[in-house]
């Protein structure tokens, strides 16, 4: 079957029961709401099971792979299988933790789609390909974690062989936990504006923030200018972005 996966989907099937099963175990307790990303053929599925959740959504894109997951999970009654692409799913998110070996052509926007959610997940059990998760993991800040780092903390758990997947992928994975910050560092009112801002600082990281905030002069009163925007630290990001949004 791993010759019929579909490239415009991202798909390579984790295949090693041992790291299903480690991934499996981050989940931090029974009984909760889940939603799994691209099940796949619900390998990963069959483990979470394990844990008796109290809902499991499985939202996977593929339509031909739905024959196999309905088969697999028809007799479970907490199990709601939907058809769709994530990124097209517009109910609320509303869960306890998302789990997922997330499609690598998508990674990015569905982290950027897990912040906008109006009821943040506690947890989240995400791998990535391993130079993604790096980016995330970075103590310098960049487009990518200077969101994520406004709501969660990361936490690198382990990495993924190539050779664990098929089709194998060019590049090692790593699944990375994260929880959910006890007071968010961005009002969710200032979070479209905040991704417009640090979008347009990042990708012209090379100049100088006094080069990038020329209009707004009344910055270097109160900030170091002078460096570039990865050489900050995210909690100066945000006094800058309010600044000039007051």
């Amino acid at each position: 079957m791993y010759e019929k996966l579909k490239k415009k989907y991202g798909q390579n099937f984790l295949i090693d029961k041992n790291v299903i099963k480690k991934i499996s175990n981050l989940i931090p307790k029974k009984s909760l709401n889940i939603i799994e990303i691209g099940p796949g053929d619900g390998r990963l599925t069959e483990f979470i099971l394990n844990f008796q959740p109290r809902e499991l959504k499985l939202i996977e894109v593929d339509t031909d792979l739905i024959p196999i997951l309905h088969a697999k999970f028809i007799k479970y009654k907490n199990v709601e299988l939907i058809n769709i692409d994530i990124m097209k799913y517009d109910e609320e998110l509303k869960t306890d933790l998302i789990i997922s070996n997330l499609p690598y052509n998508i990674s990015s926007q569905i982290l950027v789609k897990i912040c906008l959610m109006e009821n943040l997940p506690l947890n989240l059990i995400l791998m990535f390909q391993k130079e993604f998760a790096q980016r995330l993991l970075d103590k310098k800040i960049n487009s990518l974690n200077s969101l994520v780092n406004c709501f969660y903390n990361i936490d690198s758990s382990f990495t993924v062989s190539q050779n664990c997947f098929r089709p194998i992928p060019k590049i090692d994975s790593t699944v990375l936990y994260f929880s959910k910050k006890k007071k968010p560092l961005l009002h969710k009112s200032e979070i479209h504006n905040f991704i417009n801002f640090k979008r347009k600082l990042f990708s012209h990281k090379r100049k100088t923030l006094n080069n990038q905030l020329k209009n707004f002069s009344f910055l270097s009163d109160e900030f170091d200018l002078n460096k570039r925007v990865e050489e900050i630290s995210l909690q100066k990001l945000l006094q800058i972005y309010r600044k000039i949004n007051l």
